[in-house]
């Protein structure tokens, strides 16, 4: 079997990432071979071509409507994966006409598909008005390598964020509460990792991006923050970071809004809605490390169950190959 698969920008990009590209080789051993495209390079000439494979997979691109039918029409069977509400857009909505155009390619993908799989029952609710073949695939990571690191080194408590320069301003909207819990516990550190680095008037240890390197800043922080908007993008969100805190039994503090809920919980998390609950769950956990523990564990195991890559990889391969 092989597969023509195009994917947006590029590899290391989170959603391409953790939706494709660490399948790429499992998919290979089960003989499901995958042509890479990045969405930059699909034009009409790429209509000939697809016909000559057995799967079409969309990871996410809305192209415009006349090429995508063309591509659908041209495909033996077709995939259309997305893990954000990208129907909608963060901040200020699309424009009416804009909108319109974007629902209509949205629609055209959701209802031609063979199989339409996204990332949690959130995003799976909004695509079955328009498809009968949805599949829930979440978001999973290698166990393996995301695991808790059981040595932690001083008597610091480290506050982490992890997350793309895109999302740098909801880091941001936390400066007074992580101003206000550094100046009044000393022994509270933030460290973020990002490719671009906040503007934050507490200090902080900043370290640049770096593929493969996430895994080990995540396990050098003790709670790991997860500020979101409640808006319909985020709602929409499978925070990949929030996998990765809880796999590495870091307990977590964040708005846990729509699809959140999937992977956050009371046992392994703790929500909050306005700078007076940051407050005062981050001084809760500050203060009992016995519960930074319960909680990091009780995240541990819930990332076995729901999020494992072995797993979820075998899930994925059966619905992209129609068994």
């Amino acid at each position: 079997m092989n597969m023509l698969a195009i994917f947006s920008r590029d590899l290391e990009k989170g959603s391409t990432k953790y939706r494709l590209a660490q399948y790429l080789d499992y998919f290979k051993s089960k003989g499901l071979y995958v042509k890479l495209v990045n969405r930059d390079s699909v034009n009409k000439s790429l209509i000939k071509q697809v016909s000559e494979f057995d799967i079409l997979l969309n990871q996410r691109y809305l192209f415009n409507y006349s090429l995508s039918r063309k591509l659908i029409e041209q495909s033996k069977r077709v995939i259309f994966d997305f893990d954000d509400a990208i129907y909608t857009r963060p901040g200020k909505p699309h424009s009416f006409i804009t909108g319109l155009r974007v629902k209509k390619r949205m629609h055209l993908w959701l209802k031609r598909s063979d199989a339409v799989t996204t990332s949690n029952m959130f995003l799976s609710e909004y695509a079955e008005k328009y498809s009968k073949s949805v599949k829930t695939i979440p978001m999973s990571l290698d166990l393996e390598q995301w695991k808790p690191n059981e040595i932690k080194s001083g008597n610091n408590i480290v506050l982490g964020w992890t997350g793309s320069p895109v999302n740098v301003k909801l880091i941001e909207q936390l400066d007074d509460v992580l101003s206000l819990l550094l100046k009044k516990y000393p022994f509270v550190k933030l460290a973020v990792f990002s490719g671009q680095k906040p503007k934050l008037n507490c200090p902080f240890d900043y370290k640049p991006f770096q593929p493969g390197l996430e895994p080990a800043f995540v396990q050098s922080i003790d709670i790991g923050l997860l500020p979101l908007i409640d808006e319909e993008y985020y709602r929409g969100k499978s925070p990949i970071k929030a996998i990765q805190y809880i796999a590495c039994g870091i307990p977590v503090v964040g708005n846990i809004i729509g699809a959140t809920r999937e992977i956050l919980n009371d046992e392994n998390s703790i929500g909050v809605s306005n700078k007076k609950e940051w407050i005062e769950a981050l001084e809760k956990l500050i203060l009992n490390k016995n519960l930074i523990n319960t909680m990091g564990a009780a995240g541990r195991i819930h990332a076995e169950k729901k999020f494992n890559f072995t797993t979820v990889a075998q899930d994925y391969f059966n619905v992209i190959s129609g068994i």
